[in-house]
């Protein structure tokens, strides 16, 4: 990544278009684990949003570590926080390249200089095509792959990626009533014969994703539907597609079911020099539950090393109106709530915390308020600050421009941009 781009980060004002952090400071990025302000003493105002540096760096050294010991690289979903600079720790650590699911996404990766991208999306509009085709053309050192999944998506894009270095395209193979993909070997085989042989572009390997099933049998259904992208890449492999590619391409896995992809995918396969590449984006900061529910080192870890959770979000008691009820400042426009509301988990009075998982529970919210319930007899008074753990990264980080990164002892130690 461009170093000269995240040091401008670091330099930029922490001012009003910050929610979360105290007004008529002067810091930056780069000052403000000098000016020592901490979550607990009330040195920030709520709502806020933070990550804790502790869980993070757990969480990147574990799944390189995970990564490493299987032979199989990472290209982490960078949808998940559009943030650099935990992109940047994320490539330090290991990673292959990253994920993105459009353009937009895509021009801030190159803003910083992301040098391997994975758009795993289909690419069909003329004026996105024609802006990767031009960042190919001026930087040789630029790797990018797109997904195609029908004869009109391989036109489109050859349709407009010019005369240039060719777009590397997997195919897709998708699920019936799921996603984009084709929904039959049949179909997904005559996609990657037609992206062979358009100008233009380059057949570099398949890919599907898993994470669209749900319900009972799920871990049945995600294996059955990896053996038929197994299935897919040996068909391709029988008629030459992929002869002369020093490798090949193989993605699947989001951030729930990596595990099964590394082991129904697990290379060699059908004899190719294959990669095999997991797009899981939350791992990075995991949460506290819907991936910690799925994820293979979350609950379904068996005793092994678990990811931690490395988001929260906080906000004050505003009142107390009935005797089990409480109002906190923090609702849809601070957190996540289209899986789980958020998870109480602590309660911050007089800079004392106490642990309250299971004691208190966060039944609806509004656009700037939540509703908690709370039993009669607690002690949660007006003033206090509530911390929750949330579900969904991908749904907190969008809320936030600007993240306050924390130690143990909720103590700011840096702060993180994000672009959405």
């Amino acid at each position: 990544m461009r170093d000269d781009a995240l040091a401008h980060l670091r330099d930029e004002p922490i001012d009003w278009r910050h929610k979360g952090f105290p007004p008529g400071e002067d810091a930056t990025p780069a000052t403000v684990a000098r000016r020592g302000w901490n979550l607990l003493a009330g040195d920030l105002p709520t709502p806020v949003m933070v990550l804790k540096e502790s869980a993070l760096a757990h969480n990147l050294d574990l799944m390189a570590r995970w990564c490493a010991e299987r032979g199989i690289s990472l290209a982490p979903h960078g949808k998940t926080t559009m943030c650099p600079e935990l992109w940047a720790r994320q490539l330090a650590a290991g990673a292959w390249g990253i994920t993105v699911a459009n353009v937009a996404q895509a021009r801030v990766a190159r803003a910083f200089g992301v040098e391997r991208i994975l758009l795993a999306n289909e690419l069909v509009e003329p004026v996105s095509i024609r802006w990767v085709a031009s960042e190919l053309a001026t930087d040789p050192g630029f790797d990018f792959l797109c997904l195609a999944d029908s004869l009109a998506a391989v036109e489109a894009l050859s349709a407009s990626a010019g005369t240039g270095r060719p777009v590397g395209v997997l195919v897709e193979l998708g699920l019936p009533g799921g996603r984009t993909g084709a929904r039959s070997e049949e179909e997904a085989l005559a996609v990657a014969r037609a992206i062979a042989a358009a100008p233009g572009l380059e057949l570099a390997g398949v890919e599907g994703y898993e994470g669209i099933l749900h319900g009972d049998g799920v871990l049945a259904e995600i294996d059955g539907f990896l053996d038929r992208l197994g299935g897919l890449v040996a068909a391709l492999a029988a008629e030459s597609a992929f002869d002369g590619r020093a490798e090949v391409i193989v993605s699947a896995g989001g951030s729930a079911f990596f595990d099964r992809v590394a082991e129904r995918l697990a290379p060699p396969l059908a004899d190719l020099p294959v990669r095999l590449v997991l797009r899981s984006g939350c791992y990075v900061t995991h949460d506290s539950a819907f991936y910690d529910h799925l994820s293979p080192l979350g609950a379904r870890s068996a005793g092994g090393p678990r990811l931690v959770a490395a988001l929260e979000a906080w906000g004050a008691v505003l009142s107390r109106p009935e005797p089990d009820l409480a109002l906190l400042l923090l609702g849809k426009r601070d957190a996540p709530y289209d899986i789980d509301l958020p998870l109480p988990l602590h309660v911050a009075s007089g800079g004392a915390l106490r642990d309250v998982r299971g004691q208190m529970t966060v039944t609806d919210t509004n656009d700037q308020h939540a509703y908690l319930r709370v039993a009669p007899a607690d002690p949660l008074a007006v003033g206090d600050l509530v911390g929750c753990g949330i579900s969904h990264p991908c749904t907190a980080f969008d809320k936030w421009r600007l993240v306050p990164v924390v130690d143990d002892a909720y103590t700011v130690v840096d702060a993180y941009h994000t672009y959405f």
